[in-house]
């Protein structure tokens, strides 16, 4: 039996963020009081303006990184819950012997899914190429053994 979570890979973490955003705004309090002292105000609200939709975007990334997968594998059934923060948003389930895995790379996109008949189901999609190829291996490593 396969267990396996699957959660998005961040490069960097929140206190890397926080920590480039107090520089970034002394930066900008700095440059502002220069452009103040030179005449040039209205460019300091733009300054301002472009700070708080870095903020927002940064936020908003680290929202939409509060997900994950979880893939289980047995004799009978494979099962993928998708899920958006504690929330279950989609649910499938495969019969095993019925199910085969797909694994494409063109370029910089990649797509890993399991097909049974008609229905199919994507896996693991915000990864990166390099990171959907070791979890396809041991996917079907796991159903060849059921096999």
């Amino acid at each position: 039996m396969m267990k396996e979570k699957i959660i998005p890979y961040q490069s960097s973490s929140k206190l890397v963020f926080i920590i480039l955003g107090i520089i970034l705004m002394f930066w900008s309090i700095l440059f502002s009081l220069f452009l103040i002292a030179q005449g040039a105000w209205p460019v300091s609200i733009f300054l301002g303006a472009e700070y708080l939709v870095i903020v927002f975007l940064i936020r908003l990334y680290f929202k939409e990184q509060n997900i994950n997968e979880q893939i289980s594998i047995n004799e009978k059934e494979i099962s993928i819950k998708k899920f958006k923060g504690d929330k279950l948003f989609y649910s499938s389930k495969f019969t095993t012997y019925w199910s085969k895995v797909f694994f494409t790379k063109q370029k910089n996109k990649s797509k890993l899914s399991i097909r049974e008949s008609d229905k199919e189901t994507e896996i693991a999609s915000f990864l990166h190429a390099d990171l959907k190829k070791p979890l396809y291996d041991k996917i079907v490593k796991q159903l060849n053994s059921y096999s």
